[in-house]
């Protein structure tokens, strides 16, 4: 909302922290603009001109940066690696640091439950939202030519959408408990080795090559 008059950004920030209440309350399916548009302080029609609908509303939401991080492009050229075998690290510190983020979040997981719903409008419209944001996310961070690291990442993202989606149904996986912190330290971890497979097997080919190198050091911000 950078550029727009200050009174209508802080208009769309209570109208974004009343969906993410409503979403709280009541999960998705059951969002109602009446609701949040009293929660906000604004008229439902006032909703409907920002974002022209519900479903634009929620994908709004979900793509202004709160649940995946919108890299400039300085901060890409911090994290780019100088040699292949810094790929694994910046892979799975993102995964992991992206779905502790959903699984903090009750709105954000219910709108990652949108997506296994079937012939909804709006279910439809965040699915679609949420795979652009993480094909932008693994777009940004492939960092290499010669792989299919598209087919890689629905691979593990899908998993990890998948387990996340069962802890909130308070689910077991293979007898992990998805509940416990000591479910999703195996989770990470073996998160974490896969990656370090796949960056190996990266390192030995001679068809994988990294993209060009801006910098002259990782950034190691990430936790």
């Amino acid at each position: 909302m950078e550029g727009l008059p200050r009174n209508r950004t802080q208009t769309t920030q209570r109208i974004v922290e009343a969906l993410e209440e409503e979403i709280n309350e009541w999960g998705w399916q059951a969002v109602a603009v009446n609701r949040i548009a009293q929660k906000a302080g604004v008229s439902k029609t006032l909703i409907y001109r920002y974002f022209g609908s519900l479903e634009g509303l929620m994908v709004y939401y979900l793509k202004m940066g709160k649940l995946f991080p919108v890299f400039t492009p300085q901060v890409l050229d911090h994290l780019r690696p100088l040699q292949k075998s810094d790929l694994a690290r910046i892979w799975y510190r993102q995964v992991i640091q992206t779905y502790r983020s959903f699984r903090s979040s009750k709105p954000a997981r219910e709108l990652l439950k949108a997506t296994l719903s079937e012939s909804d409008p709006t279910a439809d419209m965040v699915s679609e939202a949420l795979d652009e944001e993480l094909t932008r996310l693994v777009e940004q961070l492939t960092f290499v030519e010669g792989t299919d690291t598209k087919a890689v990442s629905a691979v593990i993202l899908g998993a990890m959408s998948y387990l996340t989606i069962m802890a909130q149904n308070n689910r077991t996986v293979v007898g992990i408990d998805l509940r416990s912190e000591a479910g999703w330290e195996r989770i990470e971890e073996a998160v974490k080795l896969l990656y370090i497979g796949v960056n190996k097997l990266a390192v030995d080919s001679d068809e994988v090559t990294l993209t060009s190198q801006l910098v002259n050091a990782i950034d190691d911000q990430w936790p």
